[in-house]
């Protein structure tokens, strides 16, 4: 890999890093998982289309920070807003420090590329929810 691409592959890890609270991330997470999938991590992988591994280390705020697939497969599987995904703020830098907001464009831009990417290979519309899901207004 070429340096410049191992720099930003770092600088996007260090703006993830400081963008996500792992365990703030987790107990969102946790509660759609929670909510949708009765607490069953491998139901709301295979449902939502991430890998269980990759799902259960988010459960369990582990600090190795989340990949833009997983995160983008939590958004389009739980029909979920991003920013409150990634800051846990319903409104765009309401009460996030300077730095952290800035960050957190910058992952949310990655997520809506990835996102935009999926929905272009796999379809134009979020997965088809469980017959027992309940509809979100």
């Amino acid at each position: 890999m070429p340096l410049s691409a191992r720099f930003r592959t770092f600088a996007n890890i260090k703006r993830m890093t400081e963008a996500i609270v792992p365990e703030e991330l987790a107990v969102r997470v946790r509660e759609l998982v929670n909510r949708f999938d009765h607490g069953d991590a491998a139901r709301a992988a295979a449902r939502i289309g991430a890998r269980e591994a990759d799902l259960r280390s988010i459960l369990a705020a582990a600090p190795r920070q989340p990949s833009v697939a997983v995160l983008s497969a939590i958004v389009r599987g739980y029909d979920v807003d991003v920013w409150w995904l990634i800051s846990g703020e319903t409104e765009a830098g309401c009460s996030l420090p300077a730095d952290r907001r800035v960050n957190t464009l910058h992952l949310l831009s990655e997520v809506g590329t990835t996102l935009t990417l999926q929905r272009w290979l796999h379809g134009s519309g979020p997965t088809a929810p469980l017959a027992d899901d309940t509809p979100r207004t």
